[in-house]
């Protein structure tokens, strides 16, 4: 039987107590150890109960939630807590996550949400009891403060690359390069922040592809940078998804009904709040002319085309290189890669790069591991080299990549972001 994660629930309304223990009655790995009605009830009980996890209401008698919380993470930093609230706006949100909770969910919320919710929570509570353990007793506090400054300091010197992954036709793997690249820089350079971006808000892959899911998305990020104070990294952290590789991840909503419209001057903004926080944001684009993809390169220092060497696939490319001349994107900044190339193929480099008029940086193979990458949620760059043909080039890629951004030092093009504004572009922009 596995160890049963303990949970204490805190509302003023009996109802919703009541209501929140039969969500969770039938999970077998989960034991509501008691309830709580108001803030002060619950610092109480923290101490004496111990739970893992507990869920927090805001709008309490005596103490409210929020206060709550901030008492207990300061006496007790390893027990997570989620609030759970109607109240779902920013505001809430980026107070919950300033006063130490680990979680925020809005309600109405299904059963199984809400133990993920609480299994994701205990997972953080085992790695914080633990780091507690190793730590003699007067450095755990003084740790917990340190972790939470190297989380929310903001980093106002650094001036973060944005590296865009484009391609027009579906099926040139171009969620492939871009999951390749967020995650081989990752691993090239443990010291630097990357953050892979899902800007398909309708049909994005970057959950499938990684195996992975959260309860937030990118359009919670858009929302926090839209507010006057802009994104909190404190918030933000609870929507990033972290990978094993050491990158982040920000993934596009779960279905397409959860998609809202977005501006591009909303997305440019987002973008370049994100620059002070990450080295290196890599952002994997939809197959399609609009707001977005007009942001993304309105802001991006570097772009990465994606084509396969057939006709249609090399088609839609040469008219993505109309748009990029016309929008006055740097020629010298585009790398294009050509993907699964077989060599039985009759189309050679050099016509390609004619075609095209670009020359083309870096072919990968056709790789039959490919889609068991993806079946298995693993980045094809970190298969196994011997077997699968596309990792060293795409290692490769990876460093010529970092190498074109280092060698021309931090980019300014997005300070004039203004003048990329013709072609198809332009139109979107009303331009």
């Amino acid at each position: 039987m596995p160890e049963q994660i303990k949970v204490l629930i805190v509302d003023d309304n009996d109802d919703t107590r009541d209501g929140t223990r039969r969500l969770l009655e039938y999970e077998d790995n989960i034991e509501i150890v008691g309830f709580a009605d108001n803030g002060q009830s619950a610092v109480d009980q923290a101490s004496e109960l111990k739970p893992s996890v507990i869920l927090m209401d805001i709008n309490m008698p005596v103490m409210d939630g929020l206060t709550a919380t901030e008492l207990i993470k300061s006496s007790h930093p390893e027990i997570q807590i989620i609030v759970v609230s109607v109240q779902d706006d920013a505001h809430y949100m980026r107070q919950a996550f300033q006063k130490g909770a680990f979680d925020f969910i809005a309600k109405p919320i299904t059963s199984a949400e809400l133990a993920h919710a609480i299994e994701r929570a205990n997972q953080e509570h085992t790695r914080a009891s633990m780091q507690q353990a190793m730590q003699p007793p007067q450095q755990v506090q003084q740790t917990s403060r340190q972790d939470d400054h190297r989380i929310v300091a903001s980093r106002p010197d650094l001036n973060g690359q944005v590296i865009a992954v484009m391609g027009l036709k579906g099926g040139v793997g171009k969620t492939t390069i871009a999951v390749s690249l967020g995650v081989g820089l990752a691993r090239l350079m443990p010291d630097q922040k990357v953050l892979i971006v899902d800007s398909n808000l309708l049909f994005g892959d970057l959950a499938v592809f990684l195996s992975t899911r959260s309860d937030y998305n990118i359009l919670n990020v858009i929302e926090m940078a839209s507010d006057p104070e802009g994104i909190d990294i404190q918030t933000a952290e609870s929507v990033f998804v972290p990978h094993e590789s050491g990158a982040k991840l920000l993934l596009a909503p779960a279905n397409p009904g959860e998609a809202q419209p977005v501006s591009a001057e909303q997305f440019v903004q987002t973008l370049n709040q994100l620059r002070r926080d990450f080295h290196y944001i890599i952002v994997d684009t939809a197959t399609t002319f609009d707001p977005i993809s007009v942001a993304v390169i309105r802001t991006a220092d570097r772009m990465v085309v994606v084509a396969t060497p057939t006709m249609p696939a090399l088609k839609d490319a040469r008219l993505l290189f109309n748009e990029l001349t016309g929008a006055e994107f740097p020629s010298e900044h585009i790398l294009l890669v050509l993907n699964e190339v077989d060599k039985s193929s009759r189309i050679t480099r050099e016509q390609i790069s004619n075609f095209l008029k670009h020359e083309v940086v870096a072919e990968i193979p056709d790789d039959p591991f490919a889609i068991e990458a993806v079946n298995n949620g693993r980045p094809l760059i970190a298969m196994d080299s011997k077997r699968s043909v596309a990792v060293r080039p795409l290692m490769n890629l990876v460093q010529l990549v970092r190498d074109s951004v280092s060698d021309s030092g931090t980019s300014d093009e997005h300070l004039v972001e203004e003048q990329r504004r013709g072609g198809i572009f332009g139109s979107i922009l009303g331009g």
